[in-house]
């Protein structure tokens, strides 16, 4: 039990992308919202401003998580908090490939980072432990500077991901089966010695390792 003080952070994963990247290694690249995608993050935007607002809005720089983040911050009054250690984990040679593709030129390659995403990583991408590594020392630098205020942090799959499996104690290979959807919100308590709790997960967890 840690005895650094707790904040609440509300973790959303952004909403969906348009139709031509999903199935796609998109990772840490810009990537365009769906019209659906971005008309639901206006309207999370008010849901989450009007429904116990945050004290602190934090985000990834990418556009896909700014749609939520910034009509929030806005409708508050506020800034949004930048972190470039919550973009989405860089894919290297697989960025912008669908997975057929990835196969058809690294054969077995995904199996093998389903099984270690270590030395499975994509060439050129972040490994498993570097990338949980730098969100993890981005969260930890987010609890300690908003000191017990609520915050809500707009991400991505894999970064909320890592979070969780931090909270829960889970390996990588245990936690790649955990994903929240689109527009997912995931309740934590969090404290800046990296522990913390995890308090309510969305409806739907989906295995969704691939994205």
């Amino acid at each position: 039990m840690s005895d650094s003080p707790s904040t609440p952070v509300r973790l959303v994963r952004h909403g969906e992308v348009k139709a031509a990247h999903r199935g796609t290694f998109y990772g840490g690249a810009e990537v365009p919202l769906s019209r659906e995608g971005l008309a639901a993050s206006t309207l999370l935007a008010q849901r989450l401003a009007s429904d116990n607002p945050p004290e602190w809005v934090a985000s990834s720089p990418l556009s896909r998580a700014l749609a939520v983040a910034e009509p929030l911050a806005a409708a508050l009054g506020t800034t949004v908090r930048i972190d470039e250690g919550f973009r989405e984990l860089d894919r290297g040679d697989w960025t912008h490939l669908h997975r057929d593709a990835v196969e058809a030129q690294f054969p077995g390659a995904i199996a093998r980072y389903l099984a270690d995403p270590d030395s499975g990583a994509a060439p050129g991408g972040e490994t498993e432990t570097d990338f949980c590594a730098r969100v993890w020392a981005a969260t930890d630098r987010l609890v300690a500077q908003a000191a017990g205020r609520d915050v809500v942090m707009v991400s991505h799959g894999h970064v909320i991901r890592v979070i969780l499996r931090r909270l829960q104690g889970l390996s990588a290979v245990e936690s790649l089966k955990q994903f929240v959807p689109y527009h997912g919100v995931v309740d934590t308590s969090l404290t800046a010695d990296g522990n913390g709790r995890l308090l309510t997960l969305p409806p739907s967890v989906i295995p969704e390792a691939l994205r």
